[in-house]
């Protein structure tokens, strides 16, 4: 990490500390010039939604993910982790780990994910009933296209199993993980959303870019928490469920390559299971695939 970065992420520590604070008592606390403070607000404002007025500085507490106090979870919120989701595994049930910067962030298959500053990154430790668990890879791609469509008006789709996409660029990502604990299944739900964060603009897009301001981040901390923390509402019709993911689905009806450890398997994406499989028929018959098995889909066309 760069000392240029570091002395960024103190920044950030402090200002996620107080409501506002006088330029110079940050001066002291960090040991640079007022002139490369500053700088370094202004860089950092391009992420955040901070200002300076008055020789004080402040950061939005509709901004700030240590000011969010979400009702009925453990939370913890971190300037900097190797990863949220196995920070989570250390956590209670009922947990939610946030983080402004991720250095070893996973994706599928074990895809390296890095958070940087102004995106979300998240992870929600929670004990689930089987029968929940297994259309989590269908719920909570259709709970971020909710958020997304009706509370910022950003027309994204679903990229299977589960990138959220903005035309066939990546807008978020979503890792699930679960384990067995005694006799209680519990999920891991790892969420990455480009936010305010500038990502590869080749491959991902952020919210900000689209709609061409910053967001307040607990916004969306606070409606995901809350949709999350009453699962069983959500997936109490699974068929209406499906349907719905099936209408936000971009790869259905496209063909597509897949690659599986045996191999590659290309064909029409042709339906969705209720847990999320995909079905891909070509020449040779109808295939069922999860998303475990396969490594990597990209459409052909």
């Amino acid at each position: 990490m760069s000392s240029e970065l570091a002395l960024k992420l103190e920044l950030v520590r402090i200002l996620s500390e107080h409501d506002e604070i006088p330029i110079s008592e940050v001066v002291r606390e960090i040991g640079v010039q007022q002139d490369e403070l500053i700088n370094m607000i202004n860089e950092l404002s391009r992420y955040y939604l901070m200002e300076t007025a008055r020789s004080r500085v402040s950061w939005s507490p509709g901004d700030n993910p240590r000011r969010l106090k979400p009702w009925g979870w453990n939370y913890l919120y971190r300037i900097i982790t190797g990863s949220t989701m196995t920070s989570a595994k250390q956590m209670p049930p009922w947990s939610i780990v946030v983080s402004e910067m991720q250095t070893q962030g996973r994706g599928r298959h074990g895809k390296t994910w890095i958070g940087n500053l102004g995106g979300l990154w998240i992870t929600f430790k929670i004990n689930t009933a089987p029968q929940v668990a297994q259309v989590l890879p269908i719920a909570i791609p259709v709970l971020l296209v909710r958020m997304l469509r009706d509370k910022l008006g950003i027309n994204v789709e679903i990229k299977w199993p589960n990138d959220i996409i903005f035309g066939d660029k990546k807008i978020a990502g979503i890792l699930l993980e679960g384990e067995y604990k005694e006799s209680v299944m519990v999920s891991y739900i790892g969420i990455g959303i480009n936010v305010n964060n500038d990502p590869p603009l080749e491959v991902a897009e952020s919210i900000k870019n689209i709609v061409g301001h910053l967001i307040p981040r607990n916004r969306i901390l606070s409606y995901l928490s809350g949709w999350i923390s009453r699962l069983d509402r959500l997936v109490s019709k699974p068929d209406e469920l499906r349907m719905e993911y099936m209408e936000h689905l971009s790869t259905l009806g496209r063909k597509v390559i897949a690659m599986t450890s045996s191999g590659e398997i290309q064909g029409i994406a042709k339906d969705v299971t209720e847990y999320g499989e995909l079905i891909i028929e070509n020449e040779s018959g109808s295939h069922r695939l999860s998303s475990g098995e396969i490594l990597r889909l990209r459409h052909a066309e």
